[in-house]
């Protein structure tokens, strides 16, 4: 049965758990009257899958040594037909099940910021939960106290080991680690970082958003490598906008001298200035760096923020999803809200600047903002 070219964005959607009540019930409508015209049973969908699997594994698919572009039009029918043989078959058992309602007022009243816990995870892939007060459910190689929500280092380690701490959606944490060095990180952020710093550089791995106040050792350079940039310092302090999901990654200076790179490019930066890396350049501007840190002290600050920035601020505090509307938002939006506010009462703030959304859930009581034009 071929999909109407229409449908295909809102299956899409639906299957991504992002469509709204609309297009739910477009899409139920039409699920509806495929199988009032023979729409194929479950049974026969998945024996078609098994012969197409079936084919992809078979020595003989093709008698010729087919060229590169036969070879591409070919995987390109094999991806296609899995593609819509599986998601008929997701698809249509979900429709018959799905909620997505709107929630009101008085529920958002209610959601507060997701409560889950800080992970140390080990390069054995083991992992140590630290609950809010820091506490660990193992010992911790090299550290000297975890306590008050904050993990402390010494530089004492007997056994070098990789570690990787990832904070979750709605919560801050604080690490200490063996140079001394304190960093603070974002939700919904993870840093790696040995157990001891040895050789001639002090490096570690950064995705999401971490403030550095770096010990100073000019003989051990130290490094943040994060997917599209490094910065090198000596001693300073610094923040780092570095989620995996944003155009841009931001390094704001506070104090100190830093330099950005990326490849060949690099940007050395002063006190009140920031570096952009987006697309394929960095660039620098002035700022004033203080109102990039008002995280640490519990708000959610904007500068000329797009709509889609400050949704996806939101998402990564209250745990939300965040789907866009077709159209486009051009207006920018500048301030800050404090986080101890419930999120009905930061939304509110939010529609009084002039953004229009709405909040629903489906039957995982999982929860979508749809930005509106």
């Amino acid at each position: 049965m071929k999909v109407p070219h229409t449908l295909q964005k809102l299956i899409k959607n639906y299957l991504l758990g992002f469509e709204n009540k609309a297009e739910y019930e477009t899409l139920k409508k039409w699920f509806e009257e495929a199988e009032a015209n023979n729409m194929p049973s479950e049974s026969d969908m998945r024996a078609g899958q098994l012969r197409v699997f079936q084919r992809l594994n078979s020595n003989q698919l093709f008698n010729e040594s087919p060229t590169f572009s036969q070879k591409f039009r070919y995987s390109i029918r094999i991806a296609a037909s899995i593609t819509i043989a599986l998601g008929f078959a997701m698809g249509y058992y979900y429709y018959q099940y799905a909620i997505f309602d709107k929630i009101s007022p008085k529920q958002l009243a209610t959601i507060r910021p997701a409560q889950e816990n800080v992970q140390l995870t080990f390069e054995d892939g083991e992992v140590v939960i630290l609950n809010k007060q820091g506490q660990a459910t193992r010992a911790i190689e090299g550290v000297q106290e975890v306590k008050n929500g904050e993990l402390v280092y010494n530089d004492n380690a007997d056994h070098i080991v990789q570690n990787i701490l990832s904070t979750p959606r709605g919560q801050i944490f604080k690490i200490v680690l063996p140079d001394g060095t304190k960093v603070w990180m974002n939700a919904n952020s993870s840093l790696s970082y040995p157990s001891k710093f040895i050789g001639p550089e002090r490096l570690v791995e950064l995705h999401g958003e971490a403030y550095f106040e770096v010990s100073k050792n000019p003989d051990q350079p130290f490094i943040v490598k994060t997917t599209d940039q490094q910065v090198r310092v000596l001693g300073t302090h610094f923040n780092i906008n570095a989620y995996d999901n944003a155009l841009t990654t931001q390094t704001t200076l506070i104090e100190g001298k830093v330099e950005v790179q990326h490849q060949q490019q690099k940007i050395l930066l002063t006190p009140n200035q920031q570096a952009n890396y987006k697309g394929t350049a960095l660039s620098k501007k002035n700022v004033d760096a203080a109102e990039y840190i008002t995280w640490r002290d519990g708000y959610f600050t904007f500068h000329n923020a797009t709509a889609n920035e400050i949704m996806q601020q939101l998402a990564r505090w209250y745990d939300l999803n965040v789907r866009l509307d077709d159209s486009e938002i051009h207006e920018r939006f500048s301030g800050k809200i404090n986080k101890q506010m419930n999120l009905q009462e930061i939304l509110t703030v939010l529609q009084s600047a002039g953004l229009n959304f709405d909040i629903v859930q489906n039957k995982n009581q999982q929860k979508t903002i749809l930005l509106k034009n």
